[in-house]
């Protein structure tokens, strides 16, 4: 080796923690960006789809109602269990 490569290597060795130190903050910054990039665009798409459904919901808030007369299936069960108990 030329005293050049060691001189460099005794250099890299002295500072060796504080660049483990300043790699390990910046790879956990990055993970943080990250995650919060992710979190982010989670909420804006459960946002988009809430807002969604919910304009889908008043569109299909128009309710019909249909009445239907029953009065028919009244009188003749009405007239079926007169008529059994009569016969007993």
């Amino acid at each position: 080796m030329s005293q050049e490569k060691v001189n460099r290597y005794k250099k890299d060795k002295a500072n060796r923690q504080k660049i483990m130190k300043r790699e390990k903050i910046i790879r956990r910054l990055e993970i943080t960006i990250a995650a919060v990039v992710v979190v982010g665009l989670l909420i804006w798409f459960g946002t988009a789809v809430y807002q969604n459904s919910v304009a889908v919901a008043e569109d299909n808030a128009d309710t019909v109602t249909t009445s239907l007369d029953v009065s028919a299936m009244d009188e003749y069960l009405t007239g079926l269990t007169t008529s059994s108990s009569s016969a007993e």
